[in-house]
């Protein structure tokens, strides 16, 4: 075989070893195992080398990891028996073809070599940690659309273990019941739990973290301590399915989109006009002086329109709206006036 042709081997072996162990460790990363642990663990699941460390308890004593454990053995046997003698043999053929036809052999190398050559660098790219940190972000983003179950709960990632703790990332799918338009201070968290909250990121930017904070739908939280505890309260905590849309009465829904300390900006879609406003300009109805609430903006048929004091709220209007979140409901909650 010609040099060329080996050294294209090797290397097509190379990359494809590297990128399955970037599938696996993405695998093993959405089940809550910090990514600093896992890397070493892929590698010895899936090259057979039986290289195992204390570290991997954190496998062994978890039933979803088991099974990506397996399913990376099973792989990699299969990889190193079956496609490892399928590319030798492609390649040995090209070889034979090429010289039985008698045509010139080191364009075929050539093209091997470097098309190879191309793809071991671009999977070799992957361990530079910006590139890799997007390429994991990707693959995650992939599995989190595509599974169903991953949808309707939400994903917590150990960033680094520091014994029973845990810096731990959450994406939180969905809210608990718990913390259903609730601040932090009323959830009183770190009564029930040993983890406190250091970071919530919403949307791209970073959101200030007080007493008054409330979770939103979407937000990235990073929290710190026992992470036993931060997946009762974001995970084992999680009951049926649920939206974070309330629906009152089957009639006005009220979803919160952001909450700035005792106020929140909210969108309201209105199936029924409460009687204080129903049929009254804006400047008659005292939403402001009675509610503290301010209409920001009303979208009306699919558009959105000036709102003015001789705006009126009409029935299917989707209503954007900031003031107090208590007072929002008590305004547009029908069913318990």
């Amino acid at each position: 075989m010609s040099i060329w042709l080996a050294i294209s081997l090797i290397l097509g072996v190379v990359a494809i070893y590297m990128f399955m162990i970037e599938i696996f460790s993405v695998a093993f990363k959405l089940t809550g195992l910090a990514t600093n642990k896992l890397k070493f663990q892929v590698a010895s699941l899936f090259t057979g080398a039986g290289f195992t460390t204390a570290e991997s308890e954190l496998i062994t004593n978890d039933d979803r990891r088991r099974r990506i454990a397996v399913t990376c053995m099973y792989t990699g046997h299969i990889f190193s028996v079956v496609i490892m003698g399928l590319i030798i043999n492609v390649l040995i053929s090209i070889w034979a073809e090429v010289n039985t036809a008698q045509a010139s052999a080191k364009g075929w190398y050539f093209i091997a070599f470097f098309v190879t050559l191309g793809l071991f660098l671009i999977v070799a790219s992957l361990k530079i940690p910006p590139i890799n940190k997007r390429f994991q972000k990707i693959l995650e983003n992939i599995a989190i659309s595509t599974s169903q179950r991953t949808r309707h709960t939400n994903i917590v990632t150990a960033i680094d273990y520091y014994g029973r703790s845990a810096v731990v990332e959450v994406v939180l799918n969905r809210i608990p019941d718990y913390a259903q338009e609730l601040t932090l201070r009323e959830m009183e968290l770190t009564k029930k739990y040993s983890f406190i909250i250091l970071s919530i990121k919403r949307g791209s930017r970073r959101v200030s973290v007080s007493k008054d904070t409330m979770f939103v739908k979407g937000d990235v939280i990073v929290a710190y301590g026992l992470i036993t505890d931060i997946r009762a309260a974001f995970v084992d905590s999680l009951g049926g399915k649920k939206s974070d849309t309330i629906v009152v009465d089957r009639s006005n829904e009220i979803q919160l989109v952001n909450n700035y300390g005792e106020n929140a900006l909210t969108e309201v879609f209105v199936e029924e006009v409460p009687e204080e406003i129903a049929n009254r300009k804006i400047k008659d109805t005292g939403l402001n002086d009675n509610y503290k609430i301010t209409i920001v903006v009303i979208k009306r048929n699919d558009q959105y329109i000036f709102v003015n004091k001789d705006t009126i709220i009409q029935k299917g209007d989707t209503v954007t709206l900031i003031g107090p979140y208590k007072n929002i409901k008590l305004l547009f909650n029908i069913d318990k006036k």
